[in-house]
């Protein structure tokens, strides 16, 4: 584009934008909008956004997390040391062993779908994407006229 004539045009749309007149909000919904701003002061602290919160409260909270973090961490690291926790890491473990057979068995099938995409050919592929779209269109279009036949009156 030509820079001359995209700063004539420039100036041209910021000439009619000003020249434009202020728009001013209806009178029920300025007093919505102030009752909104007036219930959301009345809220005490806590109920506020975190960073709304007085600095103390902000800073203490901050702490708390960080310390329940490295806690969970450090439980984490240690849980197979600790003896109360074995019965229930051996759950764990179970679990995670199911967990890795049902894996396997949805990423057999999953192999298994692309091999036999693959083998099928880009022309089968095509006409069942074709079909797909085609259904669709069609139910499409018989829930428009259904629809409509439901509203008419009689």
């Amino acid at each position: 584009m030509n820079p001359e004539h995209q700063e004539h045009l420039e100036r041209e749309i910021d000439r009619a934008l000003k020249a434009l007149p202020d728009i001013t909000a209806p009178e029920h919904l300025l007093g919505r909008v102030l009752a909104r701003i007036e219930v959301g002061a009345a809220k005490p602290w806590y109920q506020r956004a975190w960073s709304d919160w007085p600095a103390g409260a902000r800073f203490s909270s901050l702490v708390l997390l960080s310390v329940a973090f490295a806690g969970l961490c450090y439980l984490f690291w240690k849980a197979p040391e600790i003896q109360f926790l074995q019965p229930l890491l051996a759950k764990l473990r179970s679990l995670a062993g199911i967990a890795d057979a049902i894996w396997s068995v949805v990423g057999t099938f999953l192999s298994l779908l692309t091999m036999a995409f693959r083998r099928l050919g880009t022309g089968v592929l095509i006409g069942c994407a074709a079909l797909v779209f085609l259904g669709y269109a069609l139910f499409l279009g018989l829930g428009s006229v259904f629809f409509r036949a439901a509203l008419v009156r009689r």
